[in-house]
C-alpha cells in the first residue's frame, strides 16, 4: 500500500472546478453552431444562453451529488460538498434569469408555454420542473428547522434533481434551436447524460458492487455517555485499504442500496485492514439506535474518502487540534503511528466540554507513553482544582505549545465548526502555510451552524462567484455574435430588428400585434401559431433549462 495521501490530493482543486465549467460552456457553445434565426433580439439570445447555462451547470451538480472518487480525492469531500451548494444558488439564478429576461422581451410567448389550454402537460412540466428548482436550493437551508429525515430528504433530493434535468433537457431539444440538428442534439445529449452516469454509477453500480466486499458488526463498545464504537470485521475480502484520516460511508443491513446510508471518520489503525472501528455519538435519526446494533449485523463500506490524511512516508511532526468527537481522525493517526513504531513528534489538543466529556482518554494515555506523543487536555468548564488548560483554543494557547520541535508539522485541525475557523485563522495568523493544515468540514446539510464562516468556504464562494461571472461574460458575448445579424437590412430595405414579431418568428406573433390590433380578437387558441421548432432559420428559441 501507498502510505501517502491520496493521489487525488495532489491535484490543484482549482483545476478541477475550471474542468467542472466546461459543461456549461459546451453547452453554451452549441448556440454557436450554424445562423442565428433571423430578427431575434439580444435580450432573447442572451436569455436563451442564460438557459443552456443553467442546463448544463445542473448537469454539474449531479456529477457533484454523486461523490464520484476521483472527483472527492482531488480536492477533498468537505470541497465537494460546498461546492456543490454555492453552484447551486448560482444555476437558481441563471434560470430565473433565463425566464426573466425572456418574460420581459418576449411575455406572449412564455405566457403561452405556461398556459394549461395551450398545452397542459407542457405547461404542467414547465412549472413543476420551476417549482422543483425552488425545492432543490431552498429544503436543504431548512433540513433541520422542517425536521425532514435524513433519508428520505436524500432519496427525494435525488429523485427531484433527475426529473428537473430531464424536464430541462427536453424543453431545451423540444424548443430549442440549437438542437435543431441531430448531430446538435446528440451533443446536448450526450453532455447531459454524462454526468447522470456518473450519478448513476456511484449511487447504483458501486454498491452493488459492495456485495462482493460484505462487513460484520464484531463488537458494538461504549466509549462515553452516548459515544460508541462499532467494530467492523471483513468478510471473505482483504478489508479496507485507506489513509490515516479518511472517511467511509456506512450501511447497515443486508442490501447496500439502502438510503440508510452515512458518513463516519474512521478511528482504526490503517494498519490493520480487515477491522475497521468508527466511533459515532448518537444525535440524528440514525445514530439514536446505534448503541442497540446487535453483533453480526451485515454492513457495507464505501469509500475511503477525503483528503485530509496523515501522509506516513514523510516523517514530520504531526499537530493535531481536536474538539468533541473530531478526535476520531487523530485517533486512527495515532494508532496507526503505534503499529508502525513510528516515534516522530507528535502533540493533541484536545478540546472538551468537560472532563467526563473526554473520549478515549486512558488509550491516549498510553499512547503518550508508547508514542513521541504530548497530549493537552483544553476544558470549557474544568473541575475545581483543574491546573490545565481552560476555555478556547486560541492563537495564545497554539502559542504555549507550538514549540520549536514541531516546526514543520503536519496540522490537523477537526471538531465543531467555530472552533475549527478560529483553530484555522489563528494559524493563519502565526504564518502556518496553508499547504500544511488539513480541515475538511462535514456540515451536509441543514443550516449553517453558528459562527463565521471558514477560510475554505470563503474561498470556494469567491471561486463559484468567479465561475458565474466567466459564464455570464460568455453569454453576454455570445447573445452580441447571435444577435448581430439581426442589425442587417433585409430584404426591401426593412431593418429585421424593426420587423413585426410574426415576421421574427414565422408565425409565433403575439396578440394584439401590428397586424391584428384593427382586427375581433380571435378565440384564445386561434391566437397562437406555433411552428415546429425545426422550421429552419425561424424555430422558437428555448425558454427554460433548469438548474
Amino acid at each position: 500500500m501507498e502510505w501517502g495521501p491520496p493521489r487525488g490530493a495532489r491535484v490543484a482543486p482549482l483545476l478541477w472546478i475550471v474542468a467542472g465549467l466546461a459543461l456549461p460552456a459546451g453547452l453554451l457553445s452549441l448556440l454557436l453552431v450554424g445562423a442565428a434565426p433571423a430578427g431575434r433580439g439580444l435580450a432573447v439570445e442572451i436569455a436563451a444562453g442564460l438557459g443552456y447555462v443553467a442546463l448544463g451547470l445542473l448537469a454539474l451538480q449531479l456529477a457533484l451529488g454523486a461523490r464520484a472518487r476521483w472527483i472527492v480525492d482531488a480536492v477533498g469531500l468537505d470541497t465537494v460538498l460546498l461546492f456543490h451548494r454555492q453552484v447551486g444558488l448560482w444555476t437558481a439564478a441563471f434560470a430565473a434569469a433565463h425566464v426573466v429576461l425572456l418574460a420581459f422581451a418576449e411575455p406572449w410567448y412564455v405566457a403561452h408555454l405556461l398556459d394549461l389550454r395551450a398545452d397542459a402537460p407542457r405547461a404542467l412540466a414547465l412549472a413543476l420542473a420551476l417549482m422543483g428548482l425552488l425545492l432543490l436550493v431552498l429544503v436543504p437551508r431548512q433540513l433541520t428547522r422542517l425536521r425532514i429525515p435524513y433519508e428520505a430528504w436524500r432519496v427525494g433530493h435525488g429523485l427531484l434533481a433527475v426529473t428537473v434535468v430531464g424536464v430541462a433537457l427536453w424543453h431545451a431539444l423540444a424548443l430549442g434551436r440549437s438542437s435543431a440538428t441531430p448531430e446538435e442534439q446528440a451533443a446536448m445529449t450526450a453532455l447531459v447524460a454524462a454526468p447522470l452516469a456518473v450519478l448513476l454509477g456511484s449511487h447504483l453500480l458501486r454498491p452493488l458492487s459492495a456485495l462482493r466486499r460484505p462487513w460484520r458488526v464484531a463488537e458494538v463498545r461504549l466509549e462515553r455517555d452516548r459515544v460508541w464504537t462499532l467494530v467492523l470485521e471483513a468478510v471473505g475480502h482483504d478489508g479496507l485499504r485507506f489513509h490515516p484520516g479518511q472517511a467511509v460511508w456506512l450501511t447497515l443491513g443486508r442490501s447496500p442500496l439502502s438510503p440508510r446510508q452515512h458518513p463516519f471518520t474512521v478511528a482504526s489503525s490503517a494498519a490493520a485492514p480487515r477491522r475497521v472501528e468508527l466511533t459515532i455519538k448518537e444525535l440524528g435519526d440514525f445514530t439514536r439506535s446505534i448503541g442497540r446494533t446487535p453483533v453480526g449485523t451485515r454492513a457495507y463500506l464505501a469509500g475511503p474518502y477525503g483528503t485530509s490524511a496523515l501522509d506516513l512516508r514523510a516523517p514530520r511532526p504531526l499537530v493535531c487540534v481536536a474538539g468533541g468527537l473530531g478526535v476520531t481522525p487523530m485517533m486512527s493517526m495515532l494508532r496507526t503511528l503505534r503499529d508502525r513504531d513510528d516515534r516522530r513528534p507528535a502533540l493533541l489538543v484536545y478540546a472538551a466540554g468537560a472532563l467526563d466529556k473526554i473520549v478515549f482518554g486512558p488509550e491516549l494515555d498510553e499512547l503518550a507513553r508508547a508514542l513521541d506523543l504530548r497530549v493537552v487536555y483544553v476544558l470549557e468548564s474544568p473541575p475545581p482544582g483543574w491546573t490545565g488548560e481552560r476555555g478556547l483554543i486560541g492563537g495564545e494557547l497554539l502559542d504555549r505549545h507550538l514549540t520549536a520541535r514541531y516546526e514543520g508539522a503536519e496540522v490537523f485541525v477537526c471538531g465543531p465548526e467555530p472552533m475549527m475557523n478560529l483553530v484555522e485563522r489563528a494559524l493563519r495568523d502565526r504564518g502556518v502555510p496553508g499547504a500544511r493544515v488539513h480541515a475538511e468540514h462535514f456540515t451536509l446539510v441543514g443550516s449553517r451552524p453558528p459562527g463565521r464562516r471558514s477560510l475554505r468556504e470563503q474561498r470556494i464562494r469567491a471561486l463559484a462567484a468567479g465561475a458565474a461571472a466567466l459564464l455570464l461574460a460568455a453569454v453576454l458575448l455570445v447573445g452580441a455574435v447571435r444577435a448581430a445579424p439581426a442589425s442587417s437590412t433585409g430584404p426591401g430595405g426593412a431593418s429585421a430588428l424593426h420587423a413585426p414579431p410574426a415576421a421574427r418568428l414565422s408565425g409565433l406573433a403575439p396578440p394584439g400585434g401590428a397586424q391584428g390590433a384593427n382586427r375581433t380578437r380571435p378565440k384564445r387558441r386561434a391566437r397562437w401559431k406555433f411552428p415546429s421548432p425545426r422550421m429552419g432559420d425561424h424555430a422558437v428559441p428555448p425558454l427554460f433549462s433548469m438548474a
